[in-house]
This record gives C-alpha cells, sequence and structure tokens, in this order.
C-alpha cells in the first residue's frame, strides 16, 4: 500500500511540476471552483502529519505554488496598485484586526471558528481573486474560460435535475444523495450540499454560456442555446426565492449588455411582465412554498428573517463602529432574545447563524467594516458595468458582462443568506471580479492610486488582437 502511494505522489508531482510551470491559470482557477464545490471533505479526507488534507485543499495550494513559478517565470501580468485594491486593502484589515481583537476561542455550541470562518469564507476567495488579478488575458484564454464554465455548468444543471427528480441513484458524487450531509435536502442543491451556493453557481454558469452562445459560430449556436433550458429547470428545483431572483436578474443583465435595438426591447420587457405576472399570481405559493419541509415551516423561515433583522438592529445601534466581532453573532446575539418590546418570537434565531450577510457583516464589523465592503462590491460593479459598455473588444466585454450579473447574483443571494462559511461560497464572485479587475485596467477604466509606468505592452497587444 505504500508503495502505491508513493507511485501515485510521484506521478502528481510530475504532472505537478508541468502545470506549475506550463499550466493555463485561469483553467486552473475553474478547476478550484470544481474541486472545493465537489471534491471536498465530504468526497474524500485524509490525514497526513496530523493534518486533514483534501483534494480541494491540495488544490489551493497548488494553485499558489503555481502563481509564484509562474511569477518567477516571468508569465504573468503584475499590475500596478488601484483604487479599488486600497479598498479591498482596507477591508481585509479591518477583519482581520477584527477577528483577533476579540476573544476566537470563546465559541457558542455548533458554532464555526472564527478563524476558520476567516480562511474559508474570505482569505482562499482573495487569493483566487490575487490570481485572477494578474494573469495575461487574450480572446482565446476567454473563450476556453466560457466553455470550461459551460461544461461545469451543465454538470450542476443535470445534477439538479436529477435530485429534483429524485434520481439520486445517477448523481455523482455519491454523498449527494445522503440526507445527513449539508442542507436542503430535497431540493437541487448539487455538490454543494447548500441549495444557496449551489445556486450562484448555476446562475453564473448559465451566464457563462449565454455568453458563449453569443461567441460561437452558428454551427454551435443552436446546441449551446438547447442547454439554457437545462439550468433553468435545475434553478426551479432548486425552491429557493433568493436563486430564482438571481437567475432573473442575470438574465436581464445580459440582455440588457449584450443585445441591441428592438430585440433587446423585446426581450426585457418579456421578461418584466413575466416576473410582475408570476408575482401578482403566484405569490402566495412563492411564500408558502414548500420544499423539505412543510408549508408551515416555510413561512416561520420568513417570519423569522423579521426577528433576525430586529436582533441584527439592536446590536448594531449598540456597537456602530465597530461591532460585536467577526463571526461572533451566534454568542453576541443572545442577550438581545430575551427582548419583549417587540412582537416577535426572537427565540426562534436562538440555534442560527445570520441569514443575511450584509447585516451579518454590520453586526460583526461595524461601520469600519460595513462601509469597504459594500465599497469593495460596488467597485467591482462598477468595473464589469464599465467594462461591458467600453470600446473594448467583444471578449472582453463578455467578462464585463458576466462581472455585472454575478455581484448581482450575489446581493440577491446575500439579502437572505449568509454566503461567508465555505470557500466556494465566495471563490466564483472573487474570481470574476479579479477578472474584471485586470481588464479594466488594460483597457484604461480601473484609477490607478499612484502613477507607474506600464510594465509591459501587453494590454496595447491585447487590444490589437481584439
Amino acid at each position: 500500500m505504500t508503495a502505491i502511494i508513493a507511485i501515485f505522489a510521484l506521478v502528481g508531482l510530475v504532472w505537478a511540476i508541468i502545470l506549475a510551470t506550463r499550466g493555463n491559470l485561469l483553467l486552473s482557477c475553474v478547476g478550484l471552483l470544481v474541486a472545493t464545490a465537489a471534491f471536498g471533505v465530504y468526497f474524500f479526507e485524509f490525514k497526513l502529519g496530523g493534518i486533514n488534507l483534501s483534494i480541494d485543499r491540495l488544490a489551493i495550494v497548488g494553485l499558489g505554488a503555481a502563481f509564484v513559478v509562474q511569477w518567477k517565470l516571468g508569465r504573468l501580468e503584475l499590475r500596478p496598485w488601484m483604487t479599488l485594491d486600497t479598498v479591498i486593502a482596507i477591508f481585509f484589515g479591518v477583519l482581520f484586526i477584527n477577528t483577533f481583537s476579540h476573544d476566537i476561542r470563546d465559541l457558542a455550541p455548533d458554532q464555526v471558528p472564527p478563524v476558520q470562518h476567516l480562511i474559508n469564507g474570505y482569505l482562499i476567495p482573495l487569493a483566487v481573486y490575487i490570481v485572477a488579478r494578474n494573469l495575461k488575458y487574450d480572446e482565446k484564454q476567454i473563450d476556453w474560460f466560457l466553455i470550461a464554465m459551460c461544461v461545469f455548468g451543465v454538470y450542476l444543471a443535470v445534477t439538479g435535475i436529477c435530485e429534483g427528480l429524485g434520481l439520486y441513484g445517477i448523481v455523482f458524487p455519491r454523498y449527494i444523495a445522503d440526507p445527513k450531509v449539508g442542507l436542503h435536502f430535497g431540493r437541487a442543491r448539487g455538490p454543494m450540499v447548500q441549495s444557496v451556493s449551489y445556486g450562484v453557481y448555476l446562475c453564473g454558469t448559465m451566464l457563462a454560456t449565454c455568453l458563449l452562445w453569443a461567441r460561437t459560430s452558428s454551427k454551435w449556436r443552436w446546441f449551446i442555446l438547447s442547454l439554457v433550458p437545462l439550468f433553468l429547470v435545475a434553478v426551479f428545483f432548486t425552491k429557493t426565492r433568493t436563486v430564482w431572483a438571481g437567475c432573473g436578474v442575470s438574465l436581464l443583465v445580459g440582455v440588457f449588455l449584450t443585445m441591441q435595438g428592438k430585440a433587446r426591447t423585446v426581450l426585457i420587457t418579456g421578461m418584466l411582465a413575466c416576473a410582475v405576472l408570476a408575482v401578482a399570481l403566484k405569490s402566495d405559493s412563492i411564500m408558502g412554498l414548500q420544499r423539505e419541509g412543510s408549508a408551515q415551516d416555510t413561512r416561520r423561515s420568513v417570519s423569522m428573517r423579521a426577528s433576525f433583522t430586529y436582533v441584527s438592529w439592536e446590536m448594531f445601534l449598540d456597537q456602530p463602529l465597530f461591532g460585536h466581532g467577526f463571526s461572533q453573532f451566534r454568542r453576541a446575539k443572545l442577550p438581545y432574545l430575551a427582548d419583549r418590546n417587540v412582537d416577535l418570537i426572537l427565540e426562534s434565531i436562538r440555534n442560527y447563524d445570520h441569514h443575511n450577510t450584509f447585516l451579518s457583516v454590520l453586526c460583526d464589523l461595524g461601520l469600519v467594516g460595513f462601509i469597504p465592503f459594500i465599497a469593495m462590491y460596488l467597485l467591482w460593479l462598477r468595473s464589469g458595468w464599465r467594462l461591458a459598455r467600453s470600446d473594448a473588444p467583444e471578449w472582453a466585454k463578455s467578462v464585463g458582462t458576466l462581472g455585472v450579473g454575478t455581484v448581482l447574483i450575489a446581493f440577491c443571494q446575500m439579502v437572505g443568506h449568509e454566503i461567508t462559511f465555505m470557500p466556494f461560497e465566495q471563490l466564483l464572485i472573487y474570481l470574476i471580479a479579479g477578472m474584471n479587475a485586470a481588464l479594466a485596467y488594460d483597457f484604461g477604466l480601473a484609477r490607478r492610486s499612484r502613477p507607474s509606468p506600464p510594465s509591459s505592452t501587453w494590454p496595447a497587444q491585447a487590444a490589437a488582437r481584439g
């Protein structure tokens, strides 16, 4: 057995060296998305020297090592410091200081340790952002990226449809079929075993598929277009309102930023009309949607959000500047549950983490952390919008459209859920944001914090090729 492990380790080392020196880091980032989503600790875990390891953790280390190797080989485009980078640095500085200025050992029952939350929810996505921000991009690179995202998305969509139809015998990985693993069993939840994060990836890859359709030759267009209904059916099977909203918003963004004239007007008008009719005619069904529990359970979940909002606001008023400490909500909220000045069942949220990312950040970090957090996302949104509406080549504008759609998809989820606990929850968002930041700089759309000469002629060459 030891000899077999040694052989596999040697082969893996050889391939790792090849990928580190000559591999495509953008496609490696997509590979990391797949690894963290489908090949994490639920799939396979082992110990080495007392450390728990899994395929996704090795993939993260491998991507970082490959980035350093290719940096030393001069194969990257290290871009100058920009205003956006300053905002990101401020937010992560506040996040880091706030985490370790509070007691990280006094944990509530079943609470995720703050350091683990910091690493999984923020530092790993930040590492992917740094990689994406400093890669070289051209038309071929982006086309392969969209193809990879399309393939990944089709896998997610087919998996979700199988779950929605109860065909658990053919899903992969097998842990998806285990009701004891993850959350939301009975809905489409994919390899993330959690319908919200699954929905972020499903909507993001669907938008990437639509952008690939716009860039392919006519002989492939009908085939790619036929894939979109798979995504829509899988989105429906998530039975998650915020995912439905993210799907609709991303499609609206895609139509608005990629189409022109009457076709755009007709499609947007039709989509909005369908959304209004659905809300007007099916509002009771939407609010009382029966998912893995009863309809009463769903209504209770909706009512609990009012309790979360009230408690969060009271906590913010008590600590408006610096908050109660990063990832301390589960413990810090307990004294507020005894408030009898409001007609809400506050005790119903005792054993739950937060259900709103915005309020979570506000309670944990106060205004000092919340303002740069919002500014960071708004700057990512602006970068994508400006890139999509610029005179850049179509391949670059497609990345801008994907950036706008991904941020809006994330906003839809953040309103109703806390999406910062697992590594895969923000990886896609940070990856697309890093790509947008890089291309916004390359095409003169980003503001630098300090003047500096261009590090190479790459942006001009990329523009000429586009």
